[in-house]
């Protein structure tokens, strides 16, 4: 079978940021965070704190398909306000305070969404600036904990906590080690070839729920993965946040047909990766086949033989020691 490990790693450096596209999102981040900072001074406000978030902060960004943009969060928490929501700012308010920090930041006017107001730039980014207001909330067991509020027009003040799902993430990798978050990367560039309708936080969820890994072999990791998360979209198309509120299935409201974009997408993805690693043993021949579906990030391979004596089996997960299963 072809051993494509290197050029899952090529592809890997494709499609992520490089330093000089980090370091430009970075200063435009900051630029609005002072912005913000100055406008609540203005206001008489506690000063807010930042917090940047998504995919951005957990290393999993990749490149967009051309005339797309990158589409980045950073957080601001609002301060100075007490336990009692009754007391807080309506949601709007705090939505035009933002509005008009931010306002005349870019050519093109801020957006007042729902959950954030968005600052567009012309390169090929927007920033989204969602708010929250964090309190401490009393559990069952009588243990404190801090729970965020998110600051939605519509809905009002809504429990949402990204951060709380960055440190999930985290942890999964910590566990895992960084063979997990390329492997949402790959996936996450296969949706943007496609153009799968498939949020990258269900990626996310989903690769760190059914994480199989290979030592030095991402191509089988991911084929094993994918194999996984294909058994259990068949069983139950449900894709639960592993965070407060962990009753919000991303799924819900999904078309059939969408659910069905998803799983043939999927199920496709899986048999290239399956012919490619199983069936062709010349590397050009395999990257060719892989191209048809991940594009052309991912790189073209050489006119060589690269055989492994084990072969890859998607007809039963492929079984690891004990130590490597981080199901959740």
């Amino acid at each position: 079978m072809a051993n494509l490990n290197e050029l899952f790693l090529k592809y890997n450096t494709n499609i992520s940021l490089s330093n000089i596209e980090r370091e430009r999102i970075i200063k435009g981040r900051d630029a609005l965070r002072n912005k913000i900072t100055s406008k609540f001074k203005e206001k008489g406000k506690s000063i807010p704190k930042f917090c940047m978030q998504g995919s951005f902060i957990m290393k999993t960004t990749v490149i967009p398909k051309e005339g797309e943009e990158y589409d980045l969060d950073n957080g601001i928490y609002i301060q100075g306000y007490s336990d009692d929501i009754s007391k807080w700012p309506t949601t709007q308010t705090i939505h035009n305070w933002i509005y008009d920090g931010v306002d005349g930041h870019t050519d093109t006017p801020p957006v007042d969404k729902n959950t954030c107001i968005r600052v567009i730039y012309k390169a090929d980014y927007h920033i989204d600036l969602p708010s929250y207001i964090v309190r401490d909330e009393e559990q069952e067991d009588k243990t404190i904990i801090k729970v965020a509020y998110l600051a939605h027009k519509t809905k009002g003040w809504i429990v949402s906590d990204p951060r709380s799902f960055t440190n999930w993430f985290r942890e999964k990798v910590n566990d895992n080690g960084e063979q997990l978050r390329r492997l949402v990367k790959y996936l996450k560039g296969w949706k943007e070839n496609k153009g799968i309708d498939l949020k990258g936080i269900a990626i996310t969820i989903l690769v760190g729920n059914h994480f199989q890994g290979e030592k030095e072999r991402d191509d089988i990791a991911l084929l094993s993965t994918i194999t996984n998360i294909i058994d259990e979209l068949e069983d139950n198309f449900q894709c639960y946040k592993p965070v407060i509120p962990t009753d919000e299935d991303l799924f819900s409201g999904a078309s059939e047909t969408t659910k069905t974009s998803i799983m043939n997408g999927l199920n496709t993805l899986k048999k290239k990766l399956d012919k490619a690693i199983n069936e062709i043993n010349n590397e050009k021949e395999a990257a060719a086949e892989l191209r048809k579906i991940l594009g052309d990030s991912f790189p073209e391979g050489e006119d060589i033989i690269r055989e492994n004596m084990a072969y890859a089996s998607t007809t039963a997960p492929i079984l690891l020691s004990k130590e490597n299963h981080h199901f959740a």
